[in-house]
């Protein structure tokens, strides 16, 4: 009976914020990942204000204002691309001559390209097929990238803005929560309030250093391949890194402009070296990350990660591997009672 009134009381708030409801998880994510630098500060001896207002300027400097710099100077350069992409994608991109003089799987090769990339219509599908849930959201939208900027700056005034407000009462918020839950469920509080912030600070960490390592990796690719402006175009890609098809965007997007500057063999080595080096960061770096903060094996925060971002967009980043390490917690407990029951009684045994 204790679960009604609050079963219908959340239900009710998450319908009536439901607009809302991203911008909230994404202050309470941040203020979750932020409060160790927060108490580090303190320590230091800043007050708590001074502290989350050094933090909340670190993080609008250290990711609004590259963000916004970056905006403004490609966005003639997007549109371009985007331009050029829906041209090609009408009428085919014919398979180059450097094609027809390999030595080796000429014939698979050839047919691969004339079934994915000459077709009218085939290019979109192909990237329709590259992983990330918001890959179609991205290209669809690049020509109006700035506007999207400005469309969403209120949900993330919205989201540091609860951020501070979590933050300055940090305090009662968890005293609350801990009365709560304690109250509603005193038998698995303790795992939760033990393993979620360990969850997301360990995907936060997962997300920030996969996006530096494709941003450098894929930078030092574009120079070698002659791509302009590769370190901004390195900057770019490690910020779309932290967004589920940025990555497989920005280096197609530079490989598409590499073959409009007639540099065929590059454009393909860097499609293969960006297709396999993104396979290798999110399927075994990114997973291992994580894993190591709530000690999880590799495929559970592989299917963790997948399965949460499949279903709810980027914030299932977090609430994937969260699910999964309770999961895994509940099966070390039941397995520990087990061992407690076949273990013999050693007084038992002497009498």
């Amino acid at each position: 009976m204790r679960w009604i009134f609050p079963t219908i009381l959340l239900l009710a708030l998450a319908y009536l914020l439901n607009t809302f409801l991203i911008s909230l998880a994404w202050g309470a994510v941040l203020a979750v990942v932020t409060w160790p630098l927060i108490v580090k500060l303190q320590k230091k001896g800043l007050s708590r204000g001074l502290s989350i207002t050094t933090v909340l300027f670190g993080l609008i400097i250290g990711f609004g204002v590259p963000a916004l710099v970056i905006v403004t100077s490609l966005t003639k350069e997007l549109r371009v691309i985007s331009i050029y992409l829906q041209h090609i994608n009408r009428t085919g991109l014919a398979a180059p001559e450097i094609l027809y003089s390999l030595p080796y799987m000429q014939g698979h090769i050839l047919d691969w390209w004339n079934e994915h990339l000459a077709a009218p219509g085939s290019i979109l599908r192909l990237i329709g097929q590259m992983p990330g849930a918001t890959f179609g959201l991205i290209s669809g939208r690049l020509s109006s990238i700035g506007a999207m900027v400005l469309a969403n700056a209120f949900y993330v005034f919205l989201a540091l803005l609860t951020m501070v407000i979590l933050q300055l009462n940090a305090n009662v918020v968890v005293r609350h929560l801990d009365s709560a839950g304690q109250h509603l469920a005193p038998k698995t509080y303790d795992v939760v309030r033990r393993l979620l912030p360990l969850s997301v600070r360990g995907t936060a960490l997962g997300l920030c250093s996969v996006a530096a390592l494709e941003g450098v990796v894929l930078g030092v690719a574009y120079a070698i391949a002659g791509a302009p402006m590769p370190i901004l175009l390195g900057v770019l890609t490690g910020y779309l890194a932290l967004i589920p098809g940025g990555a497989p965007f920005s280096f197609i997007a530079v490989s598409v402009l590499l073959l409009t500057m007639g540099k065929t063999t590059a454009a393909i080595g860097l499609l293969i070296w960006g297709s396999f080096e993104l396979f290798m960061v999110d399927k075994f770096v990114r997973p291992k990350i994580i894993g190591n903060s709530v000690r999880l094996p590799f495929l559970a925060v592989l299917f963790g990660l997948l399965g949460g971002v499949t279903s709810m967009g980027v914030i299932g980043l977090f609430v994937g591997p969260f699910l999964v390490a309770m999961l895994f917690e509940y099966l070390r407990e039941l397995d520990s009672a087990r061992s407690d029951v076949l273990v013999p009684n050693p007084e038992r045994i002497q009498s």
